[in-house]
């Protein structure tokens, strides 16, 4: 467990200089280094490189329509939430459901209408998923990257894989530098780029396992 106060009292003892050790940051320095922890976690969120946790929301109800909504008809996933992979209930067993890209679900789907098991998914990256066929009262899980957390405030604990609390102390010292010492150290620029570096390579970003697709032609040419 990790908190933000630690986070910014490592990078204002290891990097900045700026705390003695025994020494605590002032209510203000802490503020202000929560304001840029936050807006580096934001950052790390926009490109979702960064994620590690993968988490799965079934829906609300079983659809029985063309499309769900993020927000809606999966309460936990946030519209703009990049979805890793599908599958639906069938006899209490989940089965995955292939992923189809915007064009192909409109170009080779001739009838977006027809009922049956569920086969294709398809995401146009906000808000509504497309299903074909359309389900008939399925519930759907979707598996989703479950952001960065935004710091609430300086001691509450949050969970997060080793290396996440060295490499957020060493882009959160590069962000206070400016202000603090009035400029970026280039040790403390190279710092922070091998710590993001570090953390992108240790993403992970697990695979639902399932056969092809059964109607491979709607994929095929693309």
């Amino acid at each position: 467990m990790t908190t933000a106060r630690d986070i910014l009292e490592d990078a204002l003892t290891f990097s900045l200089n700026r705390l003695s050790p025994g020494e605590s940051a002032d209510a203000d320095t802490l503020a202000v280094g929560l304001r840029a922890l936050n807006h580096i976690a934001d950052e790390w969120n926009g490109i979702k490189s960064f994620l590690f946790q993968a988490i799965l929301s079934q829906s609300v109800t079983a659809v029985s329509t063309a499309t769900g909504t993020l927000g809606t008809t999966w309460t936990a996933v946030a519209p703009g939430d990049e979805i890793l992979g599908a599958t639906y209930v069938l006899d209490g067993l989940d089965f995955p459901l292939s992923r189809l890209t915007m064009q192909q679900y409109q170009d080779r789907v001739a009838n977006k209408a027809e009922v049956n098991e569920p086969e294709f998914w398809a995401h146009d990256g906000l808000a509504t998923v497309y299903f074909y066929p359309v389900p008939n009262s399925k519930f759907i899980t979707l598996r989703t990257k479950a952001a960065v957390a935004t710091f609430a405030d300086v001691d509450t604990d949050y969970a997060m894989p080793a290396g996440y609390k060295s490499a957020l102390a060493a882009c959160v010292a590069e962000a206070l530098a400016f202000t603090m010492l009035g400029g970026i150290p280039q040790h403390l620029s190279i710092k922070a780029s091998s710590a993001r570096n570090r953390i992108a390579a240790q993403a992970s970003d697990p695979a639902i396992i399932g056969g092809p697709p059964r109607r491979n032609s709607i994929i095929q040419g693309y």
